[in-house]
């Protein structure tokens, strides 16, 4: 039975209705032999296996898994394999491929496929800090270790069977949390084992991938709602109350984050924590932001069924770059009509 306002209930149908529209889009992409969009242009479908199982497409959802077994996965587990290009990714989205393939193929009960690219991606969890490493070929003491990466490694973890680093991960995220000097005006994203915390950008990096400015509209403001969404889940897991309070800091600054964060695809991740702490506490306040949240995908929706990426970043998107995203959103539309759905049972 779904939430009894019925104010709420239409606005959960018009989420999965908005969900199942993203997945139609995704099928209509779908190649003969599995694959999923012009595989060439590199390794953009990796969270697609999750989104289709969400959606109850297993069938497809299969045999793309397959045809990545068979085309796109190393003995070692690395999502490498000769028919789509790295395209620098390993660079500054180090494990991203590999733990989003591990999250759908553990959904789907494809084991081996899971356990292999969970394997090799913490080969880059740093022992030490419980940290991900942004860049595959810099894994030294001074190197940036980076939150986005680490809390998808630490979710990915926690549903494959290693606990231990996933929580690894969540003592990561404590960590960087208690150092931070500057809240809630930034938060700064990167940890090194030798310096700790960041707060100096290195000549020639990306700012955004250090610092969170809430109050500016252009930033990776996907931070602290994907942070909450780990430590909620590690909370579920363990029972810890503390991992919940560290959520609730995590969201608080996404939340507070200026309203024009609105403008950009990377408020994304915060219907991700928003919507697991309201089903987590059924407090209001992450009930309403979920909402807030749902509605904003639905507008962001085009016919088609497809979202694109911030147009300052991505102003004339291809289709593989539509279908990396939609198949993102999928997974966050239904995270936001399911855990709405927890409200107001009978």
């Amino acid at each position: 039975m779904i939430a009894a306002d019925p104010t709420i209930a239409t606005r959960i149908r018009s989420y999965q209705a908005s969900r199942d529209k993203g997945i139609e889009f995704l099928l209509g992409n779908l190649n003969p032999d599995g694959s999923i969009g012009p595989i060439d242009q590199g390794i953009f479908y990796n969270r697609v296996p999750w989104a289709l199982a969400l959606g109850g497409q297993t069938g497809a959802a299969l045999r793309l898994t397959h045809w990545i077994r068979r085309h796109m996965l190393t003995p070692e587990g690395e999502f490498a394999g000769p028919r789509s290009p790295n395209a620098g990714a390993s660079e500054s989205a180090n494990t991203y491929a590999e733990t989003c393939l591990a999250y759908g193929a553990h959904l789907l009960r494809q084991y081996d496929v899971a356990q292999r690219a969970m394997r090799f991606a913490l080969r880059y969890q740093d022992p030490v800090t419980g940290g991900v490493y942004q860049n595959r070929a810099h894994t030294g003491p001074n190197d940036a270790q980076i939150v986005y990466l680490t809390c998808q490694l630490g979710m990915s973890a926690l549903i494959t069977g290693f606990r231990a680093e996933a929580e690894a991960a969540g003592h990561f995220l404590k960590r960087l949390w208690l150092a931070q000097p500057e809240l809630p005006d930034r938060l700064y994203t990167i940890w090194t084992r030798a310096g700790g915390l960041a707060t100096e950008v290195p000549a020639g990096a990306d700012r955004r991938h250090y610092v969170n400015e809430s109050q500016d509209v252009q930033q990776m403001h996907y931070n602290g709602g994907m942070a909450a969404a780990l430590l909620t889940r590690l909370h579920l897991a363990t029972g810890d109350a503390g991992w919940l309070d560290l959520a609730r800091q995590y969201q608080a600054f996404s939340m507070s984050s200026t309203p024009r964060q609105f403008e950009t695809k990377q408020v994304c991740k915060s219907a991700w924590g928003g919507g697991l702490l309201y089903a987590t506490t059924k407090e209001p306040l992450y009930r309403d932001w979920t909402i807030k949240m749902g509605d904003w995908f639905v507008a962001e929706q085009y016919p088609d069924g497809h979202w694109e990426n911030s147009k300052y970043l991505d102003p004339n998107p291809p289709q593989h770059r539509n279908i990396a995203i939609t198949a993102e959103f999928v997974v966050h539309m239904d995270t936001v009509s399911s855990t709405l759905s927890t409200g107001d049972v009978d």
